[in-house]
């Protein structure tokens, strides 16, 4: 790339991969940049599975799937086959890379305690607290998933963050061997794109940015 502009501009959520292996020291240079992101408080609160053994991935699938089936299941209306089958694509295509990142986060850190303890007497629990900070425990592992990403993209891969798996968080911290404490964001296939995406459209600039002079 020859620039920050050109990678970030051209990198795109990419579901279908070559079947080609990835060099695990590939993979830990993307782990390496992720966990480089800023952080609330430099809590540094993610954690990073890499899995290649496809036995784990087909378990990850099955309880996605399962999952899937549950509440599709508990609203008493017959579903159709081809949903089905178009929902399973969607939502385990990350059964066709080479490697999949499973994403958790943990804890999280608090810069002044004293304000914190006044939150708590006026009856602010932990999650309250987070959402009253614009969750920062979650949009520090979001930059880190993008420092991921863009590192992928950098060497020639591609990757897509998946968040529908986090439906079977639970199970799939059991599968990976993680405490619930540890919460599950996301699945991130990373592999050799088998095809060239389009461009995306993109909302008009004044859309999402203005100044006020």
């Amino acid at each position: 790339m020859n620039s920050f502009f050109e990678l970030a501009f051209t990198r795109r959520s990419i579901r279908k991969f070559e079947d080609k292996d990835i060099p695990k020291e590939d993979i830990e240079h993307f782990v390496r940049i992720a966990a480089s992101a800023p952080s609330g408080c430099n809590s540094q609160c993610w954690r990073f599975i890499a899995v290649w053994d496809k036995d784990v991935i087909g378990k990850l699938e099955t309880a996605v799937m399962k999952k899937i089936a549950d509440i599709l299941n508990s609203g008493g209306k017959e579903i159709s086959p081809t949903y089905l089958l178009s929902k399973k694509k969607m939502a385990t295509f990350f059964t066709k890379a080479p490697v999949v990142i499973a994403v958790f986060m943990t804890g999280y850190k608090y810069y002044d305690p004293v304000f914190i303890s006044a939150l708590k007497n006026l009856g602010y629990d932990d999650e309250g607290i987070m959402k009253l900070f614009s969750n920062y425990d979650l949009l520090s592992v979001g930059a880190a998933i993008q420092n991921l990403l863009l590192a992928v993209h950098e060497k020639g891969y591609g990757a897509c963050w998946m968040s529908e798996p986090a439906i079977a968080g639970e199970e799939i911290n059991r599968i990976l061997g993680i405490p619930v404490e540890q919460r599950f964001i996301s699945l991130i296939p990373v592999g050799i794109p088998s095809y060239t995406p389009r461009n995306k459209k993109m909302k008009d600039f004044g859309e999402v940015f203005s100044i006020i002079p």
